[in-house]
């Protein structure tokens, strides 16, 4: 799914004045997964295109100061007590969720709604920035599945800057757990431990397969540097399991506004 939401954005956003760059970080809110659409600009919404727990297409745009009643909100900043309609314009929220009957309707929404929020600011580069790295994710996780296919873990998203470096948990049926992990330049770390088996693998990911449009379908990755190592868990001795997760941030799907209160 990321790669067909991705792809769509793209093109979408050819077509658009965007007055800003962009990243695209995945992302789990509320039963929604897709990409969020992180400007590199300061802006009161946010929005992710992706799809509900229903199965429909959907665009949440989510404002913040815009008035909403019954939010949890902040009264005091470094000790010194908000007034009312101090809370009321900073950390009131609005969600809005629209749905779409197809992906390219949805990203068209969506970067329309980016260039009327940018609308009349300082002229800035648009597009998608630092593409190679969702492009590289996708890619890993095609991977990962066709690895891990038998077990099917499910993926914690939590939507923050350079969560693939930090590691993505994976979690599967019974005592299944693991971390996709990605290190600088382009290589990416698969560990998996389940009952029957230790799966410790890693592979890298030519940049030339990011422009010259060669065949990588996920699953069917075959790259010379590519090392494995497979073996039951019977086998694994004394293994550290720092690899699976244990020190990861204890932290929930956020925003990118959140950052700034603190």
């Amino acid at each position: 799914m990321l790669p067909l939401i991705s792809g769509h954005v793209e093109a979408a956003a050819c077509g658009h004045a965007l007055g800003t760059a962009l990243d695209l970080w995945p992302i789990v809110e509320d039963e929604l997964f897709g990409y969020e659409l992180v400007p590199h600009r300061e802006a009161h919404a946010h929005l992710i295109i992706g799809c509900n727990e229903h199965g429909e297409i959907a665009v949440r745009r989510t404002s913040y100061g815009a008035g909403a009643q019954g939010a949890l909100r902040l009264v005091a900043v470094n000790g010194r007590l908000l007034s009312r309609s101090d809370r009321a314009a900073r950390y009131s929220i609005q969600q809005r969720d629209s749905v779409f009957p197809d992906w390219a309707a949805a990203a068209e929404s969506a970067c329309t709604q980016l260039s009327i929020l940018f609308m009349g600011g300082e002229a800035a580069a648009g597009g998608i920035a630092r593409d190679r790295e969702h492009r590289s994710l996708e890619k890993a996780l095609g991977v990962a599945h066709s690895r891990l296919a038998r077990w099917d873990p499910w993926i914690q998203f939590f939507g923050v800057p350079n969560e693939a470096q930090l590691g993505f948990a994976l979690i599967g049926a019974g005592n299944g757990r693991g971390e996709l992990t990605f290190r600088q330049p382009n290589t990416w770390t698969l560990r998996w431990n389940a009952r029957s088996e230790v799966v410790n693998e890693s592979w890298s990911i030519p940049v030339d397969d990011f422009d010259s449009g060669a065949d990588t379908r996920f699953g069917k990755l075959h790259f010379s540097d590519r090392r494995a190592h497979r073996r039951r868990a019977t086998d694994r001795g004394s293994v550290a399991p720092g690899w699976l997760g244990k020190d990861r941030r204890q932290t929930r799907g956020r925003r990118t506004v959140d950052q700034h209160d603190t």
